[in-house]
C-alpha cells in the first residue's frame, strides 16, 4: 500500500512546517514561561499592586533579569533546523517524511526512524537504499530503543494505524514509555496519529467511564452540534444532573467522534503533567525521603488516608481518575481487562499506575489543611509555613492583592514537579486535524511541551524553600511561573496549580486562559 494519497501529503506538510517552525523560527514564545508572558506578570504585580499598595518598599529587578537570562540558556532560543533531532514511525516508504524534513533543514544524521514489521522494514531499507543510505531504520519497536539508549528528541512522530486505547497494539504503553525515559526534550512536540475507533459498545463503554467523573470536559461531547462553543468546556455532569453513566451513555454514543478527540488530547496531557510526576517521585526511594516523612510505612498511611476519605464518593470530580480506574475493574469487556493489566502491573518499587493514582489525589487533598503534617519531610514541614507568613496577599485588608491567594497545596506541587520531572503542555500552541485516509479517519494532535526547567531548575534545593521563598521578588517568580502553568490547565486538567492566578483571565488582554482549539478537517 502506497502512503502517498493527498490528504496524507498535506498532513505531512503541515505537521513538519508547524513542529519545526515552533522550535527554531518562533522558539523564542513557544515555552511556557515565555520572557514576554514573564516580563508583563512582573511588571503587573509589583508596578500595579504590590508597590501601590505598599505591601513592599522597592523592588529589586536584578531577580527578573538573573531569570531572564537563564531562561534563554534552558531554552536556547537561538536553536536552529540543523540541530533539533527527530524520531518517526517510517513505515515501507520512509521517503515520504524524510522529504519534508530535509526540505526544512534537519539533517540526515539526526533523524532515526523506526519500524516493527520485518517485511515493512526490508521495504524501507530497499526504498531509501540509492537516494538515502545514511538515513538510519531501526527494526523494531521505539519503546525497545528509548528504553536501551540516551538519545532525547526535539520532534517525535508516532503515526499509528489503530485507535489510541487499542487492546491489540498498545499505543499507550508506547506514548508513556516516551515520557518514563525522558525521550522528549525540555521543549519538545509530540504528534500522535491514531484511527478513530468504531463505534462498538466496547468502545462507548470505555469512553463513557474515562469522562463521567472528570471535573470539566470538552462542551462538544455534551453538544456537538453547537459550533459556537469552540474551545467551551462543560463543568461535571452532576452539575447537570446527570448522575450515573446510564444517564451520560447516550451523550457519548451520539458525540462519539468529539469523545474519542478529546480522550486522545485529555488523556496524554494527564500523564505527563499529573501522573509522570509523583511516579518519579514514589518509584526513587531517595526523592521519597526528602519529600515524605522518614518511615517505611508511608505510602500504607497514604493509602489509609484514602481509602478512609468520604469525599472519594462523595465528590467523585475531584478524584477523575480513580473512578475511571475503578469503572475498568468492574467492567469485563476486553479492553477494560487489557486496561487492567496495565494499571495494575508492578514495574517499579512495587508501585503500579492505579497505585500511584490513589497517591497523587491524597496529595493534592490533604495539602489543603493541617493533614499535610503527617505525610512531609522535617525540612517541608518547616520550610512550607515559612513560606506561607512571607505572602504578602492577604495583609491587603479582608481580601487578597491579586486574584488567588496561595495555599499550602501550590507549594509542595512545586516539589513534586521539580524533583518529578513533568512535561507541561503549551495548550495555545496545541494543534488537532482529522483527515480521511484511505481506509480510515485519523485523529491527529500535535502537543508541545515544556518541561520549565527554567522554573524548577531556577529553584534551590527544596530544603531551602523557606529561607529562599520569603524574598519577595524570588518568591512572586515562583508564583508568576505556576500562573503561567495554571493558564494552560484550568478546565484541561484536575487542579494543576489551582489556585495560583495572580491576574485573574481576561483582566488584562494578555492574561487569557488557553483551551484547545475544535479539530480541524484537512481535506
Amino acid at each position: 500500500m502506497s502512503y502517498k494519497q493527498k490528504t496524507k501529503e498535506s498532513s505531512r506538510e503541515l505537521i513538519w512546517n508547524f513542529t519545526i517552525d515552533s522550535l527554531t523560527k518562533h522558539r523564542e514564545q513557544t515555552p511556557i514561561l515565555n520572557n514576554n508572558y514573564i516580563m508583563k506578570l512582573w511588571d503587573y504585580v509589583f508596578n500595579e499592586m504590590l508597590l501601590p499598595n505598599k505591601l513592599v518598599k522597592s523592588v529589586d529587578n536584578s531577580c527578573l533579569n538573573n531569570w531572564l537570562s537563564f531562561s534563554e540558556q534552558i531554552n536556547n532560543i537561538n536553536k536552529k533546523a540543523n540541530e533539533l533531532k527527530i524520531a518517526y514511525l517510517c513505515g515501507p516508504e520512509p521517503e515520504n517524511d524524510l522529504h519534508h524534513m530535509l526540505q526544512l533543514g534537519i539533517r540526515i544524521e539526526n533523524i532515526y526512524a523506526f519500524e516493527s514489521d520485518k517485511v515493512l522494514f526490508e521495504e524501507a531499507i530497499k526504498s531509501i537504499k540509492n537516494k538515502y543510505p545514511t538515513l538510519k531504520i531501526y527494526n523494531g519497536k521505539i519503546d525497545n530503543f528509548i528504553k536501551s539508549s540516551f538519545v532525547k528528541f526535539d520532534i517525535i512522530y508516532l503515526d499509528f494505524t489503530t485507535p489510541l486505547f487499542s487492546r491489540l497494539s498498545k499505543i499507550y504503553q508506547s506514548i508513556i514509555t516516551l515520557f518514563e525515559n525522558r525521550a522528549l526534550s525540555d521543549l519538545s512536540c509530540l504528534i500522535v496519529n491514531t484511527t478513530f475507533p468504531d463505534k462498538t459498545d466496547e468502545n462507548i463503554d470505555f469512553l463513557t467511564n474515562y469522562f463521567f467523573s472528570q471535573s470539566f470536559y470538552e462542551y462538544s461531547i455534551h453538544d456537538s452540534s453547537d459550533s459556537d462553543n469552540k474551545g467551551r468546556f462543560i463543568e461535571n455532569n452532576f452539575c447537570y444532573g446527570i448522575y450515573s453513566k446510564e444517564e451520560f451513555r447516550p451523550y457519548i454514543e451520539k458525540n462519539f467522534k468529539q469523545a474519542y478527540s478529546a480522550f486522545q488530547t485529555n488523556f496524554i496531557i494527564n500523564y505527563s503533567n499529573h501522573i509522570l510526576p509523583i511516579s518519579n517521585v514514589i518509584k526513587n526511594p531517595i526523592l521519597v525521603k526528602r519529600v515524605f516523612k522518614n518511615d517505611k510505612n508511608i505510602f500504607n498511611v497514604m493509602m489509609d488516608k484514602f481509602e478512609n476519605s468520604e469525599d472519594v464518593m462523595i465528590e467523585p470530580s475531584n478524584y477523575s481518575l480513580y473512578h475511571f480506574f475503578k469503572e475498568l475493574k468492574d467492567d469485563n469487556s476486553d479492553l477494560s481487562k487489557d486496561w487492567v493489566n496495565f494499571i495494575t502491573k508492578n514495574e517499579y518499587n512495587k508501585y503500579n499506575l492505579d497505585d500511584t493514582i490513589k497517591y497523587l489525589y491524597v496529595l493534592l487533598e490533604s495539602f489543603y489543611g493541617n493533614n499535610y503534617k503527617d505525610l512531609l519531610s522535617e525540612s517541608l514541614k518547616k520550610s512550607i509555613p515559612a513560606i506561607m507568613k512571607s505572602v504578602p496577599d492577604s495583609k491587603f485588608g479582608k481580601h487578597s492583592v491579586f486574584c488567588d491567594i496561595p495555599m499550602i497545596h501550590l507549594w509542595l506541587e512545586l516539589v513534586i514537579n521539580q524533583l518529578g520531572y513533568p512535561y507541561h503542555h503549551n495548550t495555545k500552541n496545541h494543534r488537532r486535524y482529522s483527515y480521511k485516509a484511505k481506509e480510515r479517519e485519523m485523529c491527529l494532535d500535535i502537543f508541545t511541551f515544556d518541561q520549565c526547567r527554567s522554573l524548577y531548575d531556577w529553584l534551590p534545593m527544596i530544603e531551602y524553600y523557606g529561607d529562599d521563598l520569603k524574598n519577595i521578588e524570588r518568591q512572586m517568580m515562583s508564583r508568576i511561573c505556576m500562573d503561567a502553568i495554571g493558564k494552560h490547565s484550568l478546565h484541561i486538567l484536575d487542579r494543576q496549580y489551582f489556585g495560583s492566578a495572580l491576574v485573574c483571565i481576561n483582566d488584562k488582554d494578555w492574561a487569557t486562559n488557553h483551551y484547545f482549539d475544535n479539530r480541524i478537517e484537512i481535506k
